[in-house]
């Protein structure tokens, strides 16, 4: 027992002490990886609580920390969608199925950047013609309990990104663990996030008329490709602590922190918190996300969550997320959970 409290306190120093030097000057690694849609919260009770490593315990777990997906009970379903700045909506859906083992899940996420009007360096302008573009994932999920105060778990996804008929593939996985710790059943998390191949963009968009000698005259134009570069998946490490600093018979007050080390932008850290009332029927959450992080513009998360047992054999759950910006305005989330 001593000695695990002593690898707690540890693992807190080096979270808060890795993550508190972010603050001093570091160099931006903005703009340096594909699948940006990758970073955008999912699920919007952790969303809306900023900080959830350890405390992650829906389908939206696929994507945030596999481990958690062994808390679930029941078979669960949870959609989700975001309608973000301009036409740009964000949708998640995941289904998570206990085993006689574990918990398996599958997922779709998918970001739709909407309708653009085409222009062209010939036409010096709009052509009249649109097109799409949007960013997908595809992933299969297992979790379970190793023993009664450790669960781990691993998501393999296929992430495809479409701009009209140019596109990036790639595979990529996640894991993750959560541990009860025996400091006042204090839960630990670590998960890393979007591990995978590089991806590069390709199709027929790419190819373009071209001069290859244009140091002479009246020479015929002829079809060339266009090279892109090779770009990492926004890799992410997350180490969180979960707290349930008060409970009672109808009460429950849980305190989280994330310490976050993206591979794209600066360590940064998270804090937030949910309260229950009346035995796990309504929700408080809030939190403030990506602490020293400079170039950050959201300012705070906050939102509320109901569950409802329709009869003894279904249970729904509707979870709403604010997340507030500085300059871009405000984003709602609305999400919807089916218990079976």
């Amino acid at each position: 027992m001593s000695s695990m409290k002593k690898i707690f306190c540890i693992c807190l120093f080096l979270v808060l002490s890795g993550t508190g030097s972010s603050v001093f000057a570091q160099l931006s690694k903005i703009g340096t990886t594909a699948g940006d849609f990758l970073r955008f919260p999912v699920g919007a009770r952790a969303s809306s609580m900023s900080a959830f490593a350890a405390t992650v315990n829906d389908p939206s777990a696929m994507v945030l920390n596999p481990a958690g997906l062994a808390e679930l009970n029941d078979e669960e379903v949870l959609i989700e969608f975001t309608d973000y700045y301009l036409d740009f909506t964000h949708s998640y859906v995941g289904i998570g199925i206990p085993t006689k083992k574990g918990v398996a899940g599958i997922h779709v996420l998918a970001m739709n950047y909407g309708e653009f009007e085409e222009t062209t360096e010939q036409a010096q302008g709009k052509t009249g013609r649109t097109f799409g573009a949007y960013s997908v994932t595809v992933g299969g999920s297992y979790s379970q309990y190793l023993t009664e105060k450790l669960s781990v778990g691993g998501t393999l996804k296929f992430v495809h990104e479409q701009i009209e008929d140019v596109s990036a593939s790639g595979l990529a996985f996640d894991v993750g663990t959560v541990f009860i710790t025996p400091f006042d059943d204090i839960r630990f998390g670590v998960s890393v996030t979007n591990i995978g191949s590089k991806m590069q963009l390709t199709g027929n968009g790419l190819i373009t008329e071209c001069d290859l000698d244009d140091s002479s005259s009246g020479n015929n134009e002829t079809d060339c490709y266009l090279a892109t570069q090779e770009y990492d998946l926004p890799l992410m490490l997350r180490v969180g602590f979960a707290w349930d600093a008060y409970t009672s018979d109808d009460i429950r007050a849980t305190l989280t922190l994330d310490g976050n080390n993206p591979s794209n932008n600066v360590q940064n850290i998270s804090v937030g918190g949910e309260i229950s009332l009346l035995n796990d029927t309504v929700f408080l959450r809030g939190g403030v996300p990506y602490i020293g992080q400079n170039n950050s513009r959201e300012t705070f998360n906050a939102g509320v969550g109901i569950k409802y047992q329709v009869d003894s054999s279904l249970k729904l759950g509707f979870n709403y997320a604010y997340h507030g910006y500085e300059y871009l305005g405000d984003v709602n989330k609305l999400s919807l959970q089916v218990y079976f």
